[in-house]
């Protein structure tokens, strides 16, 4: 009986990823209240895909705008929200309405996962005609308590084809993936998209260099080109099958505590001697003050707990080898806790670092990002047990 008085009300439950799909109806006006304030927040949803420059996709657009205008279905536009378990369990047990989330949950929580051309031609349809507010549109909503079901169903049930631009649509909903490491990570400080702050501390990263850190993670590799789409077929796979096969976010949000833990504590411990040396790692804080360490580390992790590309582990298996490496980072944080000032010198060993980093190549960001994934590998596959690091710069 509930079953039908579902199918009465448009709703649909997940089994795979735990989320329920209403589908709706409301006029314009309503639909772009709902979506105002995170439009505005993202800076403006244009800038959240990639720009209408070819010709013919502005003319297209443009068509789009007065076929609105003169009162044209425009297929359903997607919404995604994330909402606590408990507002989740009350919805499955019909003790709340899903409307009633749209209200109650904060602006950030709500994403726009399939419909930003559409959402965008909706707005320049109503600033030139605004009976247009007046119309009416259907709306999807997919409501879960894990953003990792949202990433997947849009990552994956849009078209049923593996999307080019990655990059570009994580960003959509990459202020509640933001939301949960700061909730999960302790001690992280994020600099959000934008921020124009600067690092002065172990632990604090800017929210657009953690959108490649994710995509390095899920894609296992540190071959990840992250400024405008991700055009390796193979990486776009296997970032894909990592997504829909684990909680992707939650074990992310596991690896950048491992991070972050050594990050903060080499800050404290390695302080910078003043000196006038040009070299680029002269105290704690800077071995992960860069991109390159960074997705050396969580390419490695990503590797070691989910298996090598094209690898499927089952989730038991993922969470043994979870264990494993946050172990072995355990041994060196311990390492790095028992050492006194100058024991700890010599056992970070910056001055192998260093000299490794001298090395003349055509492309020096792709040298160092193999070289710090060849180098935490080497920690993994040690457990953490090794008498000084300088092993590990030498592994490339």
């Amino acid at each position: 009986m509930e079953k039908n008085k579902d199918l009465e009300q448009g709703i649909l439950w997940d089994k795979k990823l735990k989320c329920m799909s209403a589908i709706t109806r409301m006029s314009v006006g309503e639909y772009l209240k709902i979506v105002g304030k995170a439009y505005q927040n993202r800076g403006g949803i244009s800038g959240q895909r990639e720009a209408l420059k070819q010709k013919t996709a502005i003319s297209i657009r443009n068509r789009m705008i007065e076929d609105i205008k003169d009162g044209t279905i425009l297929p359903p536009i997607v919404i995604g929200l994330v909402v606590n378990e408990e507002k989740y369990q009350k919805l499955k047990k019909g003790e709340i309405a899903y409307g009633q989330l749209v209200s109650d949950e904060p602006v950030e929580q709500l994403s726009i996962i399939d419909g930003m051309q559409r959402t965008t031609a909706l707005m320049k349809a109503v600033s030139e005609k605004e009976e247009v507010n007046q119309d009416e549109i259907r709306v999807e909503y997919w409501i879960s308590d894990n953003i990792n079901s949202l990433l997947y169903r849009m990552l994956i049930l849009n078209t049923g084809q593996v999307p080019w631009n990655v990059r570009r649509q994580i960003e959509v909903i990459f202020s509640g993936i933001i939301k949960e490491i700061k909730e999960k990570v302790v001690n992280i400080e994020v600099f959000e998209i934008g921020d124009s702050s600067i690092r002065s501390k172990g632990g604090q990263y800017q929210a657009d260099g953690l959108i490649e850190l994710f995509l390095a993670f899920g894609a296992r590799t540190w071959k990840v080109n992250t400024k405008e789409k991700l055009t390796d077929e193979f990486t776009r796979h296997d970032f894909l099958q990592s997504s829909g096969e684990t909680d992707l976010v939650h074990l992310f949000c596991d690896v950048l505590t491992c991070m972050a833990k050594m990050d903060i504590l080499l800050d404290c411990k390695y302080k910078k001697k003043d000196d006038n040396s040009t070299e680029k790692f002269r105290s704690g804080k800077e071995l992960f003050a860069r991109q390159p360490a960074r997705i050396g580390f969580v390419a490695a992790a990503g590797e070691k707990i989910m298996g090598r590309p094209g690898d499927e582990r089952d989730k038991e298996k993922i969470e043994g080898y979870k264990m494993k490496f946050i172990n072995a980072i355990e041994n060196v944080v311990s390492s790095i806790e028992q050492k006194g000032e100058e024991e700890l010198v010599g056992y970070m060993d910056f001055a192998t670092l260093n000299q490794m980093m001298e090395r003349r190549t055509a492309k020096v960001g792709d040298f160092e990002r193999e070289l710090f994934y060849e180098a935490f590998k080497v920690i993994v596959e040690e457990n953490g047990q090794l008498s000084n690091l300088g092993i590990c710069w030498r592994a490339i």
